[in-house]
């Protein structure tokens, strides 16, 4: 396939797509030049945040930004999640499509983070490889973003911006730069910014972000959540002064404020983008000319260490070694599949010092970031456990099971499958019996909400059918029908989860609930009685009609199944009505 290399037409000031946002944009289309949304957030479901993509796609130019690419990982790359990206970017048609260089995850465990590479001629090689493998299989060029660190590699042959740039030429993949990220770096690893910027040509560049970090003393912490310092706009004119106008965005994802709040840094940044000259004309020619020679002087790799620590023992870890012993001291308690290791293979052999802390000591940064991210993701799915627990309790619990369970899938969502069968085995659901079903209740909805519904089925297509035929019935529903038997009221419990608190009672109440996503993309949860909830637990087991009704039509109750029948077939529920292959008269056999 052809890939298409073309750079973008610089777009403006831009902000990322954010679903607390979502009532603002999509009711007053508001003056924004353009959006950037996150890939993972949309590229697994088939919910409303697809439609409210597809829709702010109709009115603005969007750009997808990966989080989970894990480009730079000695893993093979991920087949399954580059065929879902790939048809998302077939869906949406986005004008910029990005990730990061970094790995995110080795032997088959996600860490769910930006993990630095070493500066390496190995590492830039992969990534190399890597981008045109991607760039072929989607047809299109894609853009690469520069991650914050809190460590650095005593092996690493080449200043960070040497590498990019070097990546950028030898790949074809253009640059997005993060002007926090470069401050952050800057500061954590003692570099001077400026040089940085400087030594990135014009032409690699494409895309900028701006965001605000957090200072922790010791290093600067990056957290896109924060309004943009001021040495942070200084360094953004300064960029834009030799690379001319780029694509901008401000990113804010945590603490996010308003919408209007959010606009007032991208007029800032706009304002700034405005009075910059529209090409990079302090960008000189031989700047321009230049070329990267990592390996300099009789072919040696240079030594290249901000904080004074240099390989001299001639000692280079594989990228696979770094990643592996990288895996294990962020999963300390994790057991995983032995691995032969290097005998040298530690901290004092990888990681340079940092700020006069030992280098194994900023991996807690790593390890707290996990911990987070598993904590947010669980908070999310599971609002009414939280509620009930509280906040301190929910927080143990979350670091106990994100330690406890590890993580294969890129899609930090899917990590909380596992929590209800977590609190079956716990204390808390001993102190509270019904947590395991309410878990249960939760993860349907979350579940539900996100499934890809199919075209519902045509009832006229039954037209005919004899009466006999219809016992023999097998009926399909869609991928966001769930069922959920429970001998307490946790319905109860799912709808109070908004209330400044939930009432938990001691009586037991058994309840049989139907969890369906309706049309409007409205996630619902219906008590059933015992019979629907029987007849619909069968048919969705792959049973017929009539073997579904057999039970309780033996037990000669009333079962107005044609009413059932007509409320899912009239809610879109019903994707298949076909009947049983046994039913179906074989063609003769004999000439």
């Amino acid at each position: 396939m052809e890939t298409n290399t073309k750079i973008s037409k610089s777009l403006g000031c831009g902000v990322g797509l954010r679903s607390q946002h979502y009532p603002v944009i999509t009711s007053e289309w508001p003056a924004v030049d353009w959006f950037e949304a996150i890939t993972e957030n949309y590229m697994d479901t088939g919910g409303r945040p697809l439609e409210i993509l597809e829709s702010v796609r109709k009115h603005y130019p969007v750009a997808l930004h990966g989080v989970a690419l894990s480009i730079g990982s000695v893993d093979r790359l991920n087949e399954g999640y580059l065929n879902r990206w790939k048809t998302l970017i077939d869906r949406i048609d986005p004008v910029i499509v990005s990730d990061h260089i970094c790995w995110s995850g080795v032997g088959g465990e996600q860490l769910h983070d930006l993990l630095p590479l070493p500066f390496t001629e190995e590492a830039l090689a992969l990534l190399t490889r890597r981008v045109t493998q991607i760039q072929e299989f989607l047809g299109r060029k894609i853009i690469l973003e520069n991650v914050s660190s809190y460590v650095t590699f005593k092996h690493s042959t080449i200043p960070e911006w040497e590498f990019i740039r070097a990546l950028a030429e030898k790949s074809g993949c253009g640059l997005l730069l993060d002007i926090n990220n470069v401050f952050v770096n800057a500061k954590n690893h003692s570099f001077d910014p400026s040089e940085y910027i400087r030594n990135i040509p014009a032409e690699s560049v494409e895309q900028i972000h701006l965001a605000g970090h957090a200072d922790r003393g010791t290093y600067l912490f990056d957290t896109h959540g924060a309004p943009i310092i001021d040495q942070v706009w200084a360094l953004y004119r300064e960029a834009l002064s030799i690379w001319g106008r780029k694509s901008t965005l401000i990113e804010w994802d945590e603490n996010i404020p308003d919408f209007p709040r959010l606009m007032e840094e991208a007029n800032k940044a706009k304002e700034i983008y405005e009075k910059s000259a529209s090409v990079g004309a302090s960008f000189t020619a031989k700047q321009s000319s230049q070329r990267v020679t990592p390996a300099s002087g009789r072919g040696k790799p240079r030594p290249y260490n901000r904080e004074g620590c240099s390989r001299n023992d001639g000692y280079a870890p594989s990228l696979e070694s770094v990643e592996y012993w990288m895996r294990d001291q962020i999963f300390p308690s994790m057991s995983f599949p032995p691995r032969i290791c290097h005998p040298r293979e530690s901290g004092d052999d990888f990681l340079n010092t940092q700020g006069g802390e030992a280098g194994e000591m900023r991996l807690s940064v790593y390890r707290e970031g996990y911990f987070a991210r598993t904590h947010e993701a669980l908070s999310e799915v599971y609002e009414a456990v939280r509620k009930i627990l509280g906040a301190e309790e929910f927080w143990n619990l979350a670091e106990s099971y994100a330690f406890h369970y590890s993580s294969p899938n890129y899609n930090l969502n899917i990590k909380g499958a596992e929590l209800p069968e977590f609190l079956q085995h716990s204390d808390y659901n001993k102190r509270f019996p019904f947590l395991f079903d309410l878990a249960r209740l939760e993860r349907a909805t979350t579940e539900s909400f996100h499934a890809f519904l199919r075209s519902a089925f045509d009832p006229a297509s039954l037209a005919g059918m004899d009466a006999e035929d219809w016992e023999n019935l097998r009926i399909k529903f869609q991928p966001s029908v769930r069922l959920i038997e429970s001998g307490w009221p946790i319905i109860d419990y799912w709808q109070a989860r908004k209330n400044e608190e939930i009432k938990i009672g001691s009586k037991k109440a058994p309840q049989y609930i139907f969890v369906f996503r309706s049309a409007n993309s409205q996630v619902n949860c219906e008590l059933l009685d015992q019979k629907q909830y029987i007849v619909l637990e069968n048919l969705l087991s792959g049973r017929t009609l009539g073997d579904s009704l057999e039970t309780l039509l033996h037990d000669d109750v009333d079962v107005p199944v044609d009413a059932w029948f007509s409320r899912w077939l009239q809610s879109g529920l019903i994707t298949e009505c076909a009947l049983s292959k046994s039913c179906v008269a074989e063609p003769s056999t004999v000439p």
